[in-house]
């Protein structure tokens, strides 16, 4: 409920021109609910439907009547007419026949729908990189939580071989190896580190938040990922394509429509002044459309129409293909993290006792037991990275799906 309140705060912080850094501490949902719903970047995005709004009131308005008035004047004979000078006033209005105005405003309906559901594609993009940024970020802070947790070990290790070279059972060879692979391991960890701010960085950079540096309140765990999977159709950029298409048709309709001649009514009247003299009128102008057929309108909007449907299908295509290959991934790396589980889960923490006895038994060399350990800290690194590999295909997968989006944004 705190998280929630938080991104509530963020985002109508957002809307009123002012910004908050979001949370130092963050989890997975968090970093998903900020890329929904408070991210800068998706904003910007969001700018495109008050565009289609505009169109839309710009599509709804009548066209304004126009006002004329002149005066005339004659020099010399009155061969024009009786007087010196006569003046008029006409008022001429267009008028939008042939269902002009309504696909004009049907159009621009489904260009607010269209700019929405971009919007949710957005999101749900934004959300898949922003997950699987997380997830990198939660990688290298367990990667460095594991050779922090190293160096602890190795000092450790490094007093026992001491100790034994102290009462001469071990040679100065012994704790020189020893004090090598500790320099070794600290790099690394430094390494560990610098990595860790640069995964702070980027997420901070892909959600648009300026100075901030979040840190990982959750671990790697494989998320759950529902059997029955949603139809392809509920994937948002499927949805996007699609609505573009329906306002891509809606435009050739327009276009159509736009061909019908302009028309427009007037009613004037003139006068003449000294003597006085006043003349009604009333009448209507159509356009010839002998020049400009607006034909050049309507094939583009066929063209356009015709693109929006090959990427359409092409987009469809990528949707089917990105749920098959993250399928196939989740099941294979969850397959792999089982087996391995099973294979060295119960044998790395003996791994570490039988060395260390072995040693201080003189049945192993310092050899094998800088091996040992190294051993164990690589395979707790390879498994915390084939977890985060199968979180982020799992992302991905959800994504495809159109599993990240709330019900209320799609």
């Amino acid at each position: 409920m705190t998280r929630r309140l938080v991104l509530i705060l963020l985002l109508l912080a957002a809307k009123g021109g002012w910004a908050e850094p979001p949370p130092d501490v963050v989890d997975l949902e968090t970093v998903l609910t900020l890329a929904r719903e408070a991210s800068p970047r998706l904003a910007i995005e969001r700018q495109g439907i008050a565009v289609a709004k505009a169109e839309r009131v710009k599509a709804g308005a009548m066209p304004n009547p126009t006002v004329n008035y002149g005066q005339l004047h004659q020099f010399g004979r009155p061969t024009q007419f009786e007087g010196r000078w006569a003046q008029g006033v006409s008022v001429e209005l267009p008028l939008l026949l042939g269902g002009q105005r309504g696909a004009r405003v049907k159009a621009a309906d489904q260009g607010i729908e269209a700019a929405r559901a971009q919007v949710v594609a957005a999101g749900n993009n934004l959300a898949a990189d922003a997950g699987a940024a997380y997830v990198a970020l939660l990688l290298a802070q367990e990667k460095r939580g594991v050779l922090t947790t190293s160096l602890t070990e190795l000092g450790q290790m490094r007093a026992i071989v001491a100790g034994r070279q102290t009462s001469g059972m071990a040679s100065q060879y012994d704790l020189l190896r020893m004090d090598v692979e500790l320099e070794s391991w600290r790099t690394r960890t430094a390494e560990a580190a610098k990595d860790l701010t640069n995964r702070q960085g980027e997420l901070a950079i892909l959600l648009g938040f300026q100075g901030w540096r979040p840190v990982s309140a959750g671990e790697l765990h494989p998320l759950a990922v529902r059997p029955e999977p949603a139809p392809l159709e509920a994937n948002p950029a499927l949805i996007a394509a699609r609505r573009d298409e329906t306002a891509a048709q809606a435009g050739v309709e327009v276009a159509r429509r736009e061909r019908f001649p302009n028309v427009s009514v007037y009613a004037g009247r003139s006068a003449t002044m000294d003597p006085y003299g006043a003349l009604d009128s009333i009448g209507v102008t159509v356009e010839i459309p002998i020049f400009d057929t607006r034909r050049g309108a309507l094939d583009r909007a066929h063209a356009e129409a015709q693109t929006a449907g090959l990427r359409t299908r092409l987009i469809e295509a990528g949707v089917q293909s990105d749920v098959e290959r993250y399928s196939a991934q989740v099941v294979q790396l969850t397959a792999a993290l089982e087996q391995f589980r099973q294979r060295m889960g119960l044998r790395l923490p003996a791994m570490k006792q039988m060395a260390e006895d072995a040693y201080r038994l003189g049945k192993g060399t310092i050899i094998e037991l800088l091996d040992a350990a190294r051993t164990r800290y690589e395979t707790q690194i390879s498994q915390l990275e084939l977890i985060a590999g199968l979180m982020e295909a799992q992302l991905r997968l959800k994504a495809a799906r159109g599993e990240l989006m709330s019900a209320s944004d799609q």
